[in-house]
């Protein structure tokens, strides 16, 4: 390919609005647009080659790349349904970056949908050339419901599928009940306090998880009410 095909191509991935994440069907569409011919598969390669040199793409497969040039912001999170058909990034991930748990890690964690008679998505562990997602299945109805209030379930700040903190705290306690998950309950540190509350409520409500919820809530609770005790005690004690 030529260079000014080339730029072309970079052209476009710097185009106010361009996708956070492309593929090699994208960048053999945009070369095609700007110079009028359809590049051969290893024309593209190389390209997509020499523009992941340059810091231009960070490649997360084979197929996928981040587009690097839309912004120091993108995320690999924003990949995830690109690697899971009908990934929602949700549970610690959201959870870590939202401040209600302390712990950081780089893992992204997504749900994927489970649908009756067909074949079951990869779950588990994923790593990539550009991090490690980690995907845990969820029947598609509950992934679906709630889906009558946007808000409540997607954080409408970003532009890919992403689970309101209180959402992803939902699925994590949907999981930790699920018999046929391994992921334990969610930890008793979390942050709660700068949640919505009433989006809580209706979640656990339409979720099926009013009881769920309530037990998990008391645990916390009584937890935090510990922690304040401990705490008065030392400021009385003038730690």
């Amino acid at each position: 390919m030529t260079l000014s095909a080339k730029q072309a191509v970079e052209k476009s991935l710097l185009t106010l609005g361009a996708p956070h994440v492309v593929t090699t069907q994208d960048l053999n569409a945009y070369a095609e647009f700007e110079t009028g011919a359809r590049p051969a598969p290893a024309t593209v390669t190389r390209m997509a080659n020499a523009l992941a040199k340059t810091g231009a793409l960070q490649r997360v497969s084979r197929t996928v790349y981040l587009n690097k040039l839309a912004g120091p912001t993108v995320q690999l999170a924003e990949a995830a349904q690109l690697i899971r058909r009908g990934a929602v990034v949700s549970l610690a991930w959201v959870l870590e970056r939202s401040g209600a748990l302390n712990n950081f890690g780089d893992i992204v964690t997504c749900v994927v949908p489970l649908v009756v008679g067909m074949a079951p998505p990869r779950v588990g562990e994923h790593k990539t050339l550009a991090g490690q997602f980690r995907f845990y299945g969820m029947p598609i109805r509950i992934v679906n419901c709630g889906a009558a209030h946007v808000e409540d379930v997607q954080d409408v700040r970003y532009a890919y599928p992403r689970a309101t903190p209180e959402r992803a705290l939902m699925d994590w306690i949907y999981l930790g009940s699920s018999p046929h998950s391994r992921l334990p309950l969610p930890p008793l540190d979390i942050q709660l306090h700068g949640m919505n509350q009433p989006r809580l409520k209706r979640l656990s409500k339409v979720m099926g998880l009013e009881s769920e919820w309530a037990h998990w809530y008391c645990k916390w609770q009584k937890r935090e009410s510990t922690d304040d005790v401990r705490e008065n005690a030392s400021l009385g004690l003038g730690f």
